[in-house]
């Protein structure tokens, strides 16, 4: 499948990524400091001593870290506008709209002014929307697998990716606090606005992302499972402490009761999924099912 959409860098004081039909053709526009904000956040992250322990604060490796997830956040941030135009979302408000409005990451409206059954399907085809970005950070996430394994490490060598022994689960790991950072500074935008979105609380989104890359590494790769949880919950937590000090308001936790409620919020986004899912049925690019991804 190969989608054709041109991509625009609009300025603005909102860091905003959206995605609309104009003149038959699919443009995503995003602000023009998008990628120098996530870039400027990652750097600061990594100077935390809490994050990548292994490696000494003053190491160059900190600040390559920084730079390749703020690549996969980007990625991310165009592969979820792409996963809006195969869901068939795109075409779908075209339609309804005559190509006068598309989808944002974030509305400038009162947070009251809304309609409950619009809102309701926003939310099914952002939950829809990451899990297709999820899906198409594929080559990405095998590409940093790869070059991992073909580290040849003396034994005192670090490097913020890991050992090549346990490429795959920290990839993946890292892939997935990648873009728990990515969805707070999302959310820390949209709380200092007035600011209306559509997406979960960014644990949840991380574990959307979780639930998809995971599957999909195991079917490429061996992969254990046991690793990849206990990596991702260490990187969460010691990203999470270095946030908080940054002044980030704390999300929810990735403790057992964190975890549960993260779950009960992912079954109510896929019941919301399958009751808008025929919304679509006429404009998507592909037929697939939730449970397939």
């Amino acid at each position: 499948m190969h989608v054709l959409a041109s991509v625009d860098f609009e300025s603005s004081a909102l860091l905003n990524a959206r995605v609309r039909k104009v003149n038959g053709k699919y443009l995503i526009s995003i602000n023009d400091r998008f990628d120098s904000t996530v870039n400027a956040l990652m750097a600061e992250l990594v100077k935390s001593p809490d994050v990548l322990p292994w490696l000494p604060l003053e190491s160059p490796e900190r600040s390559e870290g920084a730079k390749v997830l703020s690549r996969l956040c980007m990625e991310f941030v165009l592969a979820h506008e792409h996963g809006h135009i195969i869901g068939g979302h795109v075409d779908q408000l075209a339609f309804e709209h005559a190509e006068t409005i598309g989808l944002s990451e974030f509305n400038v409206v009162s947070r009251d002014d809304h309609d409950t059954t619009y809102d309701e399907r926003s939310q099914a085809w952002e939950y829809e929307a990451d899990t297709i970005g999820a899906v198409l950070l594929d080559k990405q996430i095998d590409d940093l697998i790869a070059a991992v394994k073909s580290q040849n490490l003396a034994d005192d060598d670090r490097t913020f990716l890991g050992a090549p022994e346990i490429a795959v689960e920290h990839i993946g790991a890292l892939a997935i606090v990648a873009l728990y950072v990515l969805f707070r500074l999302l959310r820390k935008t949209k709380d200092e606005l007035v600011l209306l979105g559509h997406h979960p609380d960014p644990l949840v989104r991380a574990f959307i992302c979780r639930n998809v890359i995971a599957h999909r590494l195991v079917h490429r790769h061996h992969f254990d499972q046991d690793r990849f949880r206990k990596l991702m919950l260490f990187h969460l937590e010691t990203f999470d402490w270095a946030l908080e000090d940054l002044g980030y308001a704390a999300s929810q936790m990735a403790d057992d009761d964190g975890v549960d409620q993260v779950n009960a919020a992912l079954e109510d986004l896929a019941k919301l999924q399958r009751k808008y899912h025929h919304t679509t049925n006429d404009t998507r690019w592909t037929e697939w099912s939730m449970s397939q991804i």
